[in-house]
């Protein structure tokens, strides 16, 4: 009886003693932070470095500014710092990996000076940027976690981000030079293939996923990486689809630049999308009110046409005069996704018209190896709305389903080329434009559409 009696008044503590525990009004106490002040001896601009480990003997002290974050997530035992020089030159930046975990919660959260003793630890360029610990097997690895207080000590200076962060386009930024500093990506947003996909995609395999960004500006870049690793609580969450800037950190594993964020309120991509593109052709526009197309005229595989605007938004492909049979037959022009192991394709015909004098707008097509999904969509833009590397269908209005576009069955393809139908053009429409053909593939939908006799009456 005696045990039973304990037993049930141990329950009922335990029971009262996870209750208290889960009460929202109970927290744990919270460590002080100790702070340290030191005076530095040297800089690591003063510092060179090289490929092998070099352990350093002098009594020196550096320091540092903490760019990085643990704090959800998105790093991993290794702090990034950078300087803030006052001489002008541009900063530094460097790494020390740690063997702990929650380093944020140990003072190193970003604005933070810390203090770093150097002598006995080990440094060397890593991967084109420097990088100090200690030696582990042949190269620099992980303080360890008994260890890092000796050498590591947070001040209680902490500069505001927005006071040492620097812009960078796209083309500027993946680069050595800026590995572990805190920058902001400008007019980025991530491209086609990232969208419809979350942060974390658990069937790209291991434990982070590379996304893609390009640049809203022409010829400011694009196919550089930003990693998200599953860890983050946000990367179950939608890509987002507009453009605008992202804060983070270059860091880089062997030849690859991983550009990562701290926080999710480091992605702001609010402002709308961009669709650059980069047209080819069309030196001799003419808009009329009469045209007839057979491409008889092109050379094989050519994709410069003056008479017409050759465009793309991804994938980098155009559309290319075909013949079948080879030298003798039909000549027309094809846009594929197929080839080099299949790619994100979006590639546009633009042919010009006088729609105050034209009545009727038709063509022929035939559809081969289809794949599946809607491989051709027809528009019309007037040409006051049509802007000249910077393409973006959703601006203009959609005519497909005017036209009679029948797929043949997956797998299949049609034998011949014929009549899409033909489209009315309301009297409500007038001024100059173009009709627009916009193919779209994928990797996976890598049907080819083949566009022939274009007419215009």
């Amino acid at each position: 009886m005696k045990n039973r009696i304990l037993i049930t008044i141990f329950s009922l503590s335990t029971l009262l003693f996870s209750a208290c525990a889960n009460d929202d009004t109970y927290q744990t106490p919270k460590e002080t932070l100790k702070t340290y002040e030191f005076t530095t001896t040297t800089s690591i601009k003063d510092i060179v470095a090289s490929d092998t480990p070099v352990e350093y003997t002098q009594d020196d002290i550096i320091e540092g500014y903490v760019t990085s974050s643990d704090e959800k997530g998105t790093f991993y035992k290794s702090v990034s710092f950078q300087t803030l020089p006052t001489d002008g030159s541009d900063p530094i930046g460097f790494s020390v990996p740690m063997n702990i975990t929650t380093t944020y919660g140990k003072g190193f959260n970003p604005g933070r000076k810390v203090y770093i003793k150097l002598k006995g630890l080990y440094i060397a360029k890593v991967y084109g940027s420097i990088q100090i610990g200690s030696l582990f097997e042949g190269s620099v690895g992980r303080i360890s976690e008994t260890e890092w207080q000796k050498y590591l000590f947070p001040s209680a200076t902490v500069v505001n981000e927005e006071d040492f962060v620097k812009p960078f386009s796209l083309n500027d930024a993946y680069v050595d030079d800026i590995q572990n500093r805190l920058i902001e990506l400008t007019n980025v947003q991530f491209e086609e293939g990232s969208l419809n996909r979350t942060y974390y995609d658990i069937d790209s395999g291991g434990g982070a996923t590379n996304h893609t960004l390009a640049s809203t500006v022409l010829g400011g870049g694009a196919g550089e990486i930003i990693r998200f690793s599953s860890f983050a609580p946000f990367t179950g969450k939608s890509i987002p689809s507009g453009s605008g800037k992202i804060r983070g950190v270059l860091t880089k594993y062997q030849d690859t630049f991983q550009f990562i964020v701290r926080y999710e309120d480091d992605i702001k991509l609010n402002g709308p999308r961009s669709y650059i593109s980069t047209p080819i052709g069309g030196t001799t526009i003419n808009f009329a009110g009469s045209l007839s197309e057979p491409f008889t005229s092109y050379t094989l595989n050519a994709s410069i046409f003056p008479n017409y605007i050759n465009d793309q938004t991804t994938g980098n492909r155009y559309w290319q005069v075909k013949q079948f049979p080879s030298g003798t037959g039909n000549k027309y022009i094809e846009m594929t996704s197929f080839g080099g192991g299949g790619v994100n394709a979006k590639t546009y015909f633009f042919v010009p018209v006088d729609f105050t004098a034209a009545n009727t707008f038709t063509f022929k097509k035939e559809i081969r190896y289809y794949r599946g999904g809607v491989a051709l969509k027809v528009y019309y833009v007037k040409s006051e709305n049509y802007i000249n590397g910077s393409l973006n269908v959703n601006s203009y209005v959609e005519i497909t389903k005017k036209f009679n576009i029948a797929y043949p069955t997956i797998g299949a393809s049609e034998s011949s080329f014929n009549s899409a139908g033909t489209y009315a053009i309301p009297a409500s429409l007038t001024g100059t434009g173009y009709f627009v053909f916009e193919y779209i593939g994928t990797p996976e939908l890598t049907s080819t559409v083949q566009l022939d006799e274009i007419i215009i009456n």
